[in-house]
């Protein structure tokens, strides 16, 4: 005679059918039956409700089964916009959302999961009495089936609180103190804050300060402007041996009264401005910043919206961490491999032509080695290695690699583009292809003459070839700037021993796919 059901408090009425057993009497006991709660219980951790449809329990099971149907939809929708996804991602608030979701999401799966393996215990009354090696046997089963429910939220929360930890430390807020001048700034209806409307720009530093160097030195600078309506990116780059650089109006510039400019090395502007005369660069928290950035606006005639800044050993940890990086190189390069600091060997080597798999180090060495070539050479070799990178960086490599670069990005990247305008930035990139023109300003084709062997700007032709880039027509029309940034042959840093003519640059590497 089958034992009477003990019903939750209260459970009389319309109410009790949700708790009520629907299983049909009479079923013979067997040992089979001694299976069903870790069945039940493995079925609801697939499919939450499953399991309960598998007992019999049809309106308790529907339930269930109505709620995760429900998250299907809800994640469907938002995988079909992976716009929607992507800003949600780069929100501290969207993350701590999605994390009380994923709580909430597990506790559902572990109810569902425990309440199906009670139910069918309950229903084995009839059966012979378990031995206390089938208890322990049952209660390891549940463990396992609870430990793989719980592992995917566990992961989920994981990522989640690694994406909030860097949002809030890299992209912690905005800090107007950085601009060499006050401006206006225009808002569009998407968020965006530009100095001109549509158009965001970026100054990129790469800094090598390090063990037994004496400040920073920015060897790697470039300004990418991005135009929201075309999806074109103009990616400038900056030499670092260019002098006489023009300042903007301010006590920089009064204090080089005779030219109004930086009469030293453009890598060491940055350096200057931190570590001997900040007082320059009044009410500003990144003296640097603004010297380079001020520096770059003067030279190109474009007003600079945001800036990030990353030192080497960051962007070694960042290569490394996506499993290295493949470049085409097409001229034989003699590299010396720099640790900075960290031990191991220093080898020096001969790179050949053809596809060449970089690690970390040797990748660094390729982007700034300048020995047996040209500053232009090495920009472009730069600009390749960055091209390659994002092109062969998968989504899969990025998330199994993600904690390392959380951790590397938190120590090595400083920027001052907030968490806030993130979205705005993805949204306007949108699905849209980026389209990316590139130049290089060398001589001889941009300098108008030489200082101690180093090229002295030429302003108006700088100006005049970013305006052609930046120009709503530069989408269709091609440029003439030279796509390479190699504006001639020279072999050093240093101005041609002669002054006969330029043979056509050969390029130094092509992006690799």
């Amino acid at each position: 005679m089958r034992e009477p059901e003990v019903r939750p408090k209260g459970s009389g009425g319309a109410g009790s059918i949700w708790w009520d057993s629907e299983e049909p009497p009479g079923r013979r006991p067997s040992r089979d039956r001694r299976r069903r709660p870790l069945v039940a219980a493995l079925l609801s951790c697939l499919v939450p409700g499953a399991g309960q449809l598998y007992l019999g329990y049809r309106r308790r099971g529907a339930a269930m089964l109505v709620v995760t149907l429900l998250c299907v939809a809800v994640a469907a929708g938002l995988w079909s916009e992976p716009t929607a996804v992507s800003r949600m991602l780069v929100q501290p608030r969207s993350l701590l959302a999605l994390l009380v979701a994923d709580l909430g999401l597990l506790v559902f799966r572990v109810v569902a999961v425990v309440d199906a393996y009670l139910l069918a215990r309950r229903d084995d009354v009839r059966a012979p009495a378990p031995t206390s090696g089938w208890r322990k046997g049952a209660a390891a089963g549940l463990v396992v089936i609870l430990t793989l429910t719980a592992a995917p939220h566990a992961a989920a929360a994981f990522y989640d609180l690694q994406a909030y930890d860097l949002l809030t430390s890299v992209f912690a807020g905005e800090d107007p103190l950085w601009h060499a001048r006050d401006r206006d700034r225009h808002q569009t209806g998407d968020g965006l804050v530009t100095a001109i409307p549509g158009r965001v720009t970026v100054l990129l530093l790469g800094g090598d300060a390090g063990p037994g160097r004496q400040g920073r030195r920015t060897d790697t600078m470039m300004v990418a402007s991005f135009e929201v309506a075309t999806g074109k990116v103009a990616l400038f780059g900056l030499p670092r041996n260019m002098v006489q650089v023009p300042l903007p109006d301010g006590p920089a510039a009064d204090y080089f009264s005779e030219c109004r400019c930086f009469p030293r090395l453009l890598n060491e502007l940055y350096a200057f401005a931190e570590d001997e005369r900040p007082d320059l660069f009044p009410n500003s928290r990144r003296p640097g910043i603004a010297a380079v950035a001020g520096a770059a606006e003067e030279l190109l005639g474009l007003p600079i919206d945001h800036y990030a800044l990353v030192d080497l050993l960051g962007f070694v940890d960042v290569v490394d961490a996506l499993g290295g990086v493949t470049v085409n190189n097409v001229k034989p390069l003699h590299i010396e491999v720099d640790r900075l600091g960290r031990e191991g060997s220093q080898p020096a080597y001969e790179i050949q032509p053809g596809l060449k798999r970089l690690n970390g180090f040797t990748a660094l060495a390729y982007s700034r080695s300048r020995e047996t070539t040209s500053d232009y050479d090495r920009m472009q070799r730069q600009r390749c290695v960055i091209g390659s990178l994002a092109r062969q960086t998968q989504p899969a490599e990025v998330l199994a690699a993600f904690p390392k670069l959380v951790r590397v990005l938190k120590r090595s990247v400083a920027t001052d583009i907030p968490a806030s305008r993130l979205p705005a930035l993805i949204e306007a990139a949108g699905d849209q292809p980026i389209k990316v023109a590139t130049v290089g300003f060398t001589p001889p084709t941009y300098n108008i003459g030489w200082s101690s062997g180093y090229p002295i700007p030429n302003v108006p032709k700088i100006q005049s070839a970013v305006r052609r880039m930046t120009s709503q027509a530069a989408a269709t029309t091609p440029t003439t700037a030279n796509p390479d940034g190699l504006g001639g042959t020279t072999a050093t840093t240093r101005a041609p021993a002669t002054g006969g003519g330029s043979t056509k640059p050969k390029p130094a590497c092509t992006t690799a796919s």
